[in-house]
């Protein structure tokens, strides 16, 4: 009888170790803001470590038909926000391409820019695209009370959520 109780506890203590174990990797996550402002015929690719994993071009806010030298129509996107839940914790390169189509002669620009995270599990962070000068971008952190901001601002339109699988 003694055996057979000492064997039960034995078991259930080692239960409690493995789901303390397995159950911080697999609820370990991270949530991650992307914001981007009011853009003009420009479209926006989120990468992950180098990998395409959503588009950040929010929906179109204003149509300018062609006229006088202009060959294509000027969109106007309105400025949105993604809320991204990764499960990967540790150091992760996240980057934007970002392709500007210019009205007048159809050409293509490309610009890009980068920030490495370091994901923690329960952790919130918040980067904004940006223009970095005329012709480049860049991703910069923001404050919590600058996001706070922004979330709060009823221009910024929220894009459906994306989920690490």
């Amino acid at each position: 009888m003694k055996t057979i109780f000492s064997m039960k506890k034995t078991y259930t203590t080692f239960l409690f170790f493995l789901l303390g174990v397995f159950s911080t990797s697999i609820f370990a996550q991270s949530t991650v803001y992307f914001f981007i402002k009011s853009t003009g015929n420009l479209t926006t690719t989120i990468k992950q470590n180098g990998k395409d994993i959503f588009d950040m071009t929010g929906p179109i806010k204003k149509t300018i038909k062609p006229s006088g030298n202009m060959q294509l129509p000027f969109n106007q996107y309105a400025p949105c926000y993604r809320k991204c839940i990764f499960k990967n914790e540790g150091k992760i390169l996240f980057s934007a391409e970002c392709k500007h189509i210019n009205a007048v002669n159809g050409k293509i620009s490309t610009m890009a820019g980068e920030i490495q995270l370091n994901l923690t599990s329960g952790s919130t962070y918040y980067v904004s695209i940006t223009n970095k000068g005329l012709n480049d971008m860049q991703l910069k952190n923001l404050t919590e009370k600058e996001a706070e901001k922004l979330l709060k601002n009823k221009k910024y339109v929220a894009l459906p959520e994306y989920i690490e699988q």
